[in-house]
Formats: structure tokens, C-alpha cells, sequence
């Protein structure tokens, strides 16, 4: 956990070193109000014995405090001096442990806001294979639970670290320091305290582990529920996925419980531990003062109850110590699987570098690749082609033959394993990132929306855009129709994935998106399938139109032939391989899959 603190500011480190010791007088002003406290009950009782019996209390009086003796000149005056450092000591004692508890709460929270922070810039550097590493759900889990550790952890270092050990220590010290013979029942109750706690730990920290496996299940099995709830519903599956949460949720609760069963016994434990502590204190003193004369009775009731308060203070300093240590082992579990992310070198790293993107010329010269490296066969194989600024890329084959994967490449999702992507005459690994994002647009065909407007997701793609480019885009992506539709027009409300949106409408909008920045190279990912033939045909168009002078790089990838009959040339590809290419007419006039795809879809008109 300690290397989240260099991912933390120097500020919050300096407030971490004054936060600690603010703890320390805290602790320290706090163990000597017992003693203080003892003393005045000594005195109380003295003075009250004194003046039942009409004796003088103005005589001089010796006051012990750790084994030093102080002359006072009457009773009066001690339990003013007393009173007085009683007050003092509370005082900073308490103004200390605000403090502290203000600095460490400040502290722990505004350093975990920086580790998410940090976090999240880091998942921003990552390629999208980085992230496909981990699960959304574990992802998900590292922002939410694992970092609410790591703050109960921060606070648990700060205040809980210092608070119980040294409780613990000088608790004891104290204690031995005011009275030797009585101390000797720590050597009962602390060994006892040690092992409830020892036993406690090895029984929890299992449990611990196994509960926040269970989250991650529970976070899962939830997000496949909201997600696939359309399919679930439509397979009349409702009851089975009902039966796999419940079976999940069980497991959890059982483990939450056996935890919390854990918990409460181990206090039952220490309470019934402290209590016969203090039985054992009260029954020796009580003892003690039978066989003492008068004078010496206030002093063993005075020594009684500072040490039932050190016994207070020695039990709550294990118990604290044990369950911080508790606290920092789940925070400290919590940082590795932060690092496991945080560790994570991109696979692509951001270039700076004078290499940019002028005119969009596209090359692949014989580029393989595979997702993982353990594959045993390639998803793409000996792929090579050029896209001149101004011309149109089809792209079309069977479901998993290759397509998206090349859309992937040339928006650098992925490095290629062999081979060479060039933009430009310059290796796409070496182009400046900005300009790469800056100048390359990739229409998905499942339109990745964010809730809020509709002007605010346009937005994304170019913040800087006026009314006039907004209003121009959406006219060009055939979205203008159905948003001058609504009352607030470009501000209507869009749900998160813009579920409140139909599928087309989604795709016009995410067209929109991709055409407002007006990149030198556009990349339609099947993202016209849920329109239909004419509106598809319009979008192409305007496409068409408003770039016409500006001569940008088009590739359209589709699995129907409609979407791609006008581009200048067309890639046929099946099992990550291109078995045939060239324009229409040419692809149509002989035998082989693409004329197979025309006649399914085109019927004996394919001209």
C-alpha cells in the first residue's frame, strides 16, 4: 500500500507526517489524564476524610505521578494544580484529535480521489487489447470497493497505526510505572487479548479474500443481467438467470455473514477478557484497602481507577493494532489489484513526434495479426492495399472473416504482428498520437453513446464546434430529420448507450459524431446496417458531396453489398485473407463469393 504514496502529492505527504503527529499527543496527553485522574480521586477522598474529622487540610501533601514525587502545599492547592493539568491535558488531547481526525479524513479522501485519478488517466494510455485484459466488472470494482479500502486503509495508517500501538506500548509502561504489582495482570490479559485476536485473523482473513472475490461475482453476474436483459427476456430465460444471481448473491451472504458472526464474537471475547480484568482490579484493591491504615486508602482507590483506565486503554490499543492490521491487509490487497492495472505498460504508448497525418494516403503491405499470442492462427493473413485521399474502400465477407480487425489496425487499437500500416508514407506507430485521433474517424456499428444531449455527443468529437458545424454534420449523417423532431432539438435528453434512441437513429447520430471533426480519413464499420437502403444511400451521398474538395480517405465496411457498390474498390475477404477485389462490375462479372452475396442479396438485379 505504500506505493500508493508516491502516486500522491507532496502535499498530502506533508499533511500525512503533521496528521501523525498530531496522533502522537493525542495518545500521549490522553494516557496521562489517567494517572491525573487517579490522583485527584485520591485527593478527593483524603480531603473529604480530613474534613469529617476536622483536620487540617492545609498541611503539606506529596503527589506521585510515575514514580515522581511533587510537594504541594496543601490538598487545596494539589487538586487545583491537578484540576488545572487535568483541563490543560484534555484540551490538547481533544483539539489533537480533531485535528488529526479532520487531517486524516481530508487526507485519505482527497488521496484516494488522486489514486482514482491517476487510475483512470492510466486506463486512458491503455490500448484497447491492455484493456481487454481485465473484465469491465473487475475494472469497475478496482474504482468502487478496492479504492474505498484504500481510503479506510489511508485512515487506518494515519490515526488507527499510531492510536493502538502506542496505546498498547506506553499504556503499559504507565501502568508499570504506577503500580508493579497490579500491572501483573497484564501478563494474563494481553497474551489472552493477543490470541483471540491471532485466532480471529487467521479465521477472517480467508473469509476476507473469498468476500471480495464474491463482489466481483456479484458485479459480473449484475452487469450480464442489464446488459443481455433483451436476449434474456426474449429466450424466456428469466428464471435461470434468476436462479445464477441468486446461487451468487447465497455465497455472498454466507461469506458476509460468517464474517460478521466472526466479528461479533471476537468483541464478546474482549469484552469478557477487559471485565475480568477490572473485576480482578476492583477485588485487589478492595482487598488491599482492607488491610491499609486510613491514610494509605485514598492512595490504593486512586491507583485503582487509573488502572482500570490503562486496562481500557491497553485493551482498545490490541484490539485497535489488530484490527488496523486488518484494515491496511484488505487496503493492501486492494493496492496490488490497483497495480495490477497500474503496472500495466501500454501496449501502445502516446508519440509525440513530427510525424502527422496531411493527406491520409493509406497502405497495408503485407500485415498479419492475431489477438493473443498464443493463438494458433492468424486473423488476419498477408493483407495488402492502398487507399488513395479521395477514394472509397469496400470491404465486405462473412461474419469473423477479418473486416473490423483491419479497421482496428488502421485507428491503432492494435499493433500489427507482421507487416507494415502506413498513413501518409509513415509507419502508424510513429504518427503523433493527437494527430492520429485527430484526423482518423471510426463509426462503430454498435454506436457507443453518452448519457446527457444530444449537442454534448457531437460535441465530444470536435468541443470546440459551432451551432453551424453541429447543425451541418447531422444534416450530412441524415440525423437532422428526426432531432428537428423533438422539442429541445439538438438538446434533447440522450440516455446512457442511447437507449432512448432507435438503432438507426443511433447510427445517423454516431455518423454525425464522425463527421463533425472532419477527419482526413473516415472508417464506416458497418455502421449503416440498422438504416435503411435509402437513407444508407443519402448518407453515402453527402459523404460524397460535402468532402468532395477536401478528398478524404473512405473505408466501408459492410456486409451489405449496397453500402459498398459505388466504392472504387472493393475487398473481398474470407478466414482473414483477401480472396478476391476490384470495383463492382468487376467482382460481379466472375464466379466466387461475392457474387454469391450479390445474387442472395440482390436477386438477378445486381447491376
Amino acid at each position: 500500500m505504500f506505493k500508493l504514496y508516491k502516486l500522491m502529492a507532496n502535499k498530502f505527504k506533508c499533511l500525512s507526517f503533521l496528521t501523525i503527529s498530531l496522533t502522537l499527543l493525542q495518545v500521549v496527553s490522553f494516557l496521562v489524564l489517567p494517572i491525573l485522574l487517579g490522583q485527584l480521586t485520591r485527593l478527593i477522598g483524603e480531603n473529604a476524610y480530613l474534613i469529617q474529622n476536622n483536620l487540617s487540610t492545609n498541611r503539606p501533601i506529596t503527589i506521585e505521578i510515575l514514580r515522581i514525587n511533587f510537594l504541594c502545599q496543601s490538598h487545596q492547592s494539589a487538586l487545583m494544580h491537578l484540576g488545572g493539568y487535568f483541563a490543560l491535558f484534555l484540551i490538547i488531547g481533544t483539539i489533537s484529535a480533531m485535528c488529526a481526525s479532520l487531517l486524516a479524513s481530508y487526507v485519505s479522501q482527497a488521496g484516494s480521489k488522486q489514486i482514482r485519478s491517476c487510475l483512470w488517466k492510466h486506463l486512458g494510455e491503455l490500448s484497447q487489447k491492455d484493456i481487454e485484459a481485465f473484465s469491465n466488472a473487475k475494472i469497475l470494482t478496482r474504482f468502487t470497493i478496492d479504492i474505498s479500502r484504500i481510503q479506510t486503509g489511508l485512515m487506518s495508517f494515519l490515526r488507527m497505526l499510531i492510536i493502538g500501538p502506542f496505546n498498547l506500548v506506553l499504556g503499559l509502561v504507565f501502568a508499570l510505572l504506577t503500580n508493579l504489582q497490579l500491572s501483573m495482570i497484564f501478563l494474563v490479559v494481553i497474551p489472552l487479548l493477543t490470541l483471540t485476536m491471532v485466532i480471529s485473523g487467521v479465521i477472517w482473513n480467508p473469509i476476507q479474500k473469498k468476500e471480495q472475490e464474491m463482489y466481483d461475482k456479484i458485479n459480473i453476474e449484475s452487469r450480464e443481467n442489464i446488459l443481455g436483459a433483451k436476449v434474456i427476456k426474449s429466450y424466456n430465460m428469466e428464471q435461470i438467470q434468476w436462479n445464477k444471481f441468486q446461487n451468487v448473491n447465497k455465497n455472498w451472504g454466507t461469506t458476509t455473514s460468517k464474517s460478521w458472526i466472526i466479528f461479533t464474537i471476537t468483541f464478546n471475547f474482549i469484552e469478557i477478557i477487559s471485565n475480568i480484568a477490572i473485576a480482578f482490579i476492583v477485588f485487589f484493591v478492595g482487598k488491599q484497602t482492607s488491610k491499609e491504615n486510613i491514610a494509605d486508602f485514598s492512595k490504593s482507590i486512586g491507583n485503582g481507577v487509573t488502572f482500570m483506565n490503562y486496562v481500557m486503554t491497553v485493551t482498545f490499543g490490541v484490539v485497535a493494532s489488530s484490527f488496523t492490521t486488518f484494515n491496511i491487509f484488505k487496503a493492501n490487497v486492494s493496492s496490488k489489484r490497483i497495480f495490477e492495472i497500474m503496472n500495466k505498460k501500454p501496449d501502445i504508448a502516446k508519440i509525440k513526434s513530427d510525424k502527422l497525418i496531411v493527406n491520409g494516403e493509406i497502405e497495408f503491405s503485407h500485415v498479419s495479426f492475431k489477438y493473443y499470442e498464443s493463438a494458433k492462427s492468424n486473423v488476419l493473413e498477408d493483407i495488402s492495399f492502398t487507399l488513395k485521399p479521395g477514394k472509397v474502400l469496400g470491404i465486405i465477407g462473412p461474419t469473423g472473416s477479418g473486416k473490423s480487425t483491419i479497421a482496428k489496425l488502421l485507428n491503432l487499437d492494435f499493433k500489427t504482428q507482421d507487416g507494415l500500416v502506413t498513413i501518409d508514407g509513415h509507419n502508424i506507430q510513429e504518427i503523433d498520437t493527437d494527430s492520429l485521433r485527430k484526423n482518423i474517424s471510426h463509426v462503430y456499428q454498435n454506436p457507443c453513446l453518452l448519457s446527457g444531449t444530444i449537442k454534448s455527443n457531437l460535441l465530444l468529437a470536435k468541443p470546440n464546434a459551432t451551432d453551424e458545424e453541429i447543425e451541418l454534420a447531422a444534416k450530412n449523417g441524415c440525423a437532422f430529420e428526426y432531432i428537428n423532431k423533438f422539442k429541445e432539438k439538438f438538446e434533447h435528453v440522450v440516455e446512457q448507450k442511447g437507449a432512448n434512441l432507435s438503432g438507426g437513429q443511433k447510427q445517423r447520430l454516431s455518423i454525425a459524431q464522425g463527421l463533425i471533426k472532419r477527419p482526413k480519413i473516415l472508417i464506416l464499420d458497418d455502421s449503416t446496417s440498422a438504416l435503411d437502403a435509402r437513407t444508407e444511400a443519402m448518407v453515402r451521398n453527402n459523404i460524397k458531396e460535402e468532402f468532395k474538395y477536401e478528398k478524404i480517405s473512405l473505408v466501408i465496411i459492410a456486409q451489405k453489398i449496397s453500402a459498398i457498390i459505388d466504392a472504387d474498390e472493393i475487398l473481398v475477404l474470407n478466414q482473414g485473407k483477401i480472396i478476391d477485389r476490384g470495383n463492382h462490375e468487376e467482382l460481379i462479372s466472375r464466379d466466387g463469393l461475392y457474387k454469391e452475396i450479390a445474387y442472395s442479396q440482390l436477386g438477378g438485379n445486381n447491376e
